[in-house]
Order: structure tokens, then sequence, then C-alpha cells
């Protein structure tokens, strides 16, 4: 995956822009690094943007059918903190395409493991993924030493959302997904709770081995002492 550091925004091909509300550590935010690397263009406030944008208060999922916009004119995302969304004057950045992403789990430092918690470069790489163009997500990711571990992660959900056709189809399949993922939890569950009732109640009761033995031994010496003592 990647084809590594110091690529500008030629080597993607399509506009890739974002709106930074400067929400994060410098250090630690990965929308300021690609904007290092030149993969990415920061748009001023009040600025639309005529591509996709990837919004958390859309109400339409991405999917393959909006490959044809991207294509044409890029791909944007929002780069604020998820504690923050009600500061963001999101009316200000509208653009006539924003779109959700749909469940996938963020594999970044900060939210490892986390559903839905997707960072920026995480965020345009789902989008970039989902549309079709995969080398163009890997490019984002490949500036990042756990860039990997997204596509490793996310790449069952990833495949099943790029087989779709429509918004209506991906936000299916994310319920199909999810509905999957809690009856495998409620599974589990089950299965230790048969685990624990197949424990007999004198299972239950067996005497710690490391505590002395009360009974009387049948040399005569006393209880609870040992003969031979060190």
């Amino acid at each position: 995956m990647g084809k590594g550091h110091g690529q500008d925004s030629n080597a993607i091909g399509v506009p890739v822009a974002m709106w930074d509300f400067d929400h994060c550590d410098p250090r630690r935010c990965s929308g300021k690094k690609l904007a290092r690397l030149g993969l990415i263009k920061e748009l001023k406030i009040g600025r639309r943007f005529r591509g996709l944008v990837v919004s958390p208060i859309a109400t339409t999922t991405v999917s393959p059918a909006d490959r044809d916009i991207v294509a044409k004119d890029g791909l944007a995302v929002v780069e604020c903190s998820w504690a923050r969304l009600d500061d963001v004057p999101f009316a200000k950045i509208a653009s006539p395409h924003e779109r959700l992403l749909p469940y996938l789990i963020a594999t970044n430092p900060t939210n490892y493991g986390r559903p839905w918690r997707l960072n920026c470069v995480e965020a345009l790489a789902a989008a970039f993924y989902i549309t079709g163009f995969d080398a163009h997500a890997e490019t984002l990711l490949s500036g990042f030493g756990w860039g990997d571990s997204f596509w490793e992660v996310n790449r069952v959900y990833l495949e099943k959302y790029k087989t779709c056709t429509s918004a209506e189809q991906v936000t299916a399949m994310q319920d199909a997904i999810l509905a999957e993922l809690e009856n495998s939890y409620q599974e589990s569950r089950k299965d230790k709770d048969k685990e624990l009732a197949s424990t007999s109640t004198e299972d239950l009761l067996v005497p710690n081995p490391n505590h002395a033995s009360t009974a009387v031994p049948d040399d005569g010496s006393e209880s609870g002492e040992d003969e031979d003592e060190d």
C-alpha cells in the first residue's frame, strides 16, 4: 500500500480539500500533516466546495454512485474535533453534495478501535475507497505509520459497501452489518451464560487448596501446624 511521502496533490489527480478549525493538536492533526505533504488544500471558511464533502450533518450516505462527482470536482472534509461539533458553522461550509460515512472503525492512535470516530485522513480515504478510487485512498494513508491498518481493519466493510449502487443500498448494508455485529455480541453473551450455568454449586464450594486443613491429623499433631518448619 502507498507510494511514500512527499507527494503533491497532482499524485491524486482530483481536488482534495479541508476546512480546518484548529481544534486539534497540530502535532497529531492528520489534516495538517496532509497539508505539509502537499496532499490537501485548506479552504477558507465561507468558501463553498463543488465536490463531495464528508460531513457529520449530511443526510445522504456516500456510495459508489458518487464516483462521477468525485472524479469531476474532488473530495473535501471538515477538520474539527468530535467533541466540538457544535462550534462548527456548518452553514458556511455547505456543499451541494454533502455525505455521511457508513459504519467504519477508526484505527488512528487517538481513537483506535472506536466505531465512527474517524479522523480527517481516514474519512477521506473511506470516501475514496467507497467511490472506487482505491489508489487515492492509499496515497493519503501512506503518509501515516498506522495507515495500512485502516484498510486491514475495515476491509470487510469497505468491500461490502463497494458492491452497492446507491446511498440507500449502502445504508441497508450498514444496517445489516450492525445487526450481524449485535447478533454476534448476543450469541457470545449466551455462550458465557451457559458456561456459568454449567458450573455446579459443588464446584463453586471446593475448598481453597492454599488454606491449611482444619481436620485433626491421624498422627496426633495439632491442627494447622506443620511438623517440620524451616
